[in-house]
């Protein structure tokens, strides 16, 4: 049987040509699966109206090839059931760039691919061959074999994505309860901290009494030298500025920057936090913003313990209807190119290593309404990340 399908045999390479431009910077599997899944399910569409659905109106495909007008009419009606059938295999193009990388998926895709590759080749196998033999019927099986394996093959697909987000938001949900801990070690630490300065300045008020009744300059020049003079500086320690995260109402934040903020402690970093109150950020899954505010912090303190003078500030604030966070180090370079950072395996820090700013591109990706600003000078780096509301 011969018919026209209405897409030449060069069709699959103008479609890969055009995802290759489309993403450069895409796996060879994605690239693969961008050209052929539009191409197969359009294949599908069309196969399974022409071969099951029209024979039945007394429409062969004969006629279709005959008649401009009917196939016109016949490919304006594959339109509305090619977007119903993507809604009904439920594949989230954007989700399939943050699991591009993963091997395992990266597996699934390639048998996703041979199917897809398997099927366009049968396709055109079977109108060419019908040129010279009657394959009627070996169309319909080819066609029935295709719904079945494409059908498989998205299921795949989109098992492992299911299972593949699940077990990040167990790992982050471990990750929060971690941290949980930390900051309640933290806000412990704090809390004895206090109550000792408290019962060292009793202990020093009584004896700075005694001193003053006795009229002893030197005693009392000696307990403000020796104990009053630092205690000003005592109350500033740096972990107290851990007492400012209380204010943040996210609670999987709060326990990540308090983690984050204690680990920078330990390095010998001089840190800043400043929160403002009533900062909220219901506009964004928990999980992507925990992921970007993690590996901000991580590049920070990676960055700034080989500057100088290692400093971090975290600041949280509303900018007009916008929740902002900023994450800012001092860095050893009196500035550091931005632009090639996003770039996925480029990093200062060594060949590899430069996967962070890569996967918050990727998130950032599926959000229309949050954008992350980045600069470098004065051996400053900052990065702002900014949540606008969603519109109702």
């Amino acid at each position: 049987m011969s018919y026209n399908v209405g897409l030449s045999f060069m069709t699959p390479f103008y479609l890969l040509f055009y995802a290759y431009f489309y993403g450069k910077e895409r796996t060879t599997n994605m690239l693969a699966f961008y050209a052929f899944y539009p191409l197969v399910l359009y294949l599908l569409i069309f196969n399974g109206y022409a071969y099951f659905l029209m024979p039945g109106f007394g429409i062969t495909s004969d006629f279709l090839n005959k008649s401009y007008l009917y196939f016109i009419f016949f490919d304006l009606l594959i339109i509305p059931t090619f977007v119903a059938l993507s809604k009904l295999l439920n594949i989230d193009f954007k989700y399939l760039r943050v699991l591009e990388r993963d091997r395992k998926f990266g597996r699934i895709m390639f048998f996703t691919n041979f199917v897809l590759i398997a099927y366009v080749i049968m396709n055109y196998s079977v109108v060419v061959a019908s040129r010279f033999f009657n394959l009627y019927y070996a169309g319909h099986i080819i066609t029935l074999i295709g719904y079945i394996a494409i059908l498989y093959a998205v299921y795949s697909v989109n098992r492992y994505a299911d299972e593949y987000f699940e077990n990040e938001r167990r790992k982050e949900n471990r990750r929060h309860l971690d941290d949980l801990e930390k900051y309640s070690e933290q806000v412990e630490s704090l809390y004895e901290t206090l109550r000792s300065f408290r019962h060292d300045y009793t202990n020093v008020m009584i004896s700075l009494n005694e001193a003053i009744q006795m009229k002893d300059i030197d005693q009392i020049k000696m307990i403000y030298d020796s104990v009053l003079k630092d205690s000003a500086s005592d109350l500033k320690q740096q972990k107290f500025d851990l007492a400012k995260l209380t204010r943040v109402t996210n609670m999987p934040l709060k326990s990540l920057l308090s983690s984050k903020v204690a680990e920078a402690f330990d390095k010998g970093i001089q840190c800043h936090v400043e929160v403002e109150e009533g900062v909220f950020f219901t506009d964004m899954r928990p999980l992507d913003l925990i992921t970007i505010i993690s590996i901000l912090c991580d590049n920070a303190i990676e960055a700034t313990v080989l500057a100088d003078k290692p400093k971090l500030s975290i600041a949280i604030f509303k900018m007009e209807n916008q929740s902002v966070i900023v994450v800012e180090n001092s860095t050893k370079e009196a500035s550091i190119d931005v632009a090639p950072l996003k770039q996925r395996g480029f990093s200062t820090k060594g060949t590899g290593r430069g996967l962070g700013l890569a996967n918050i591109e990727e998130i950032l990706f599926r959000y229309d309404n949050v954008t992350l600003e980045t600069e470098s000078a004065q051996h400053r780096f900052v990065q702002l990340l900014s949540i606008t509301p969603k519109e109702n």
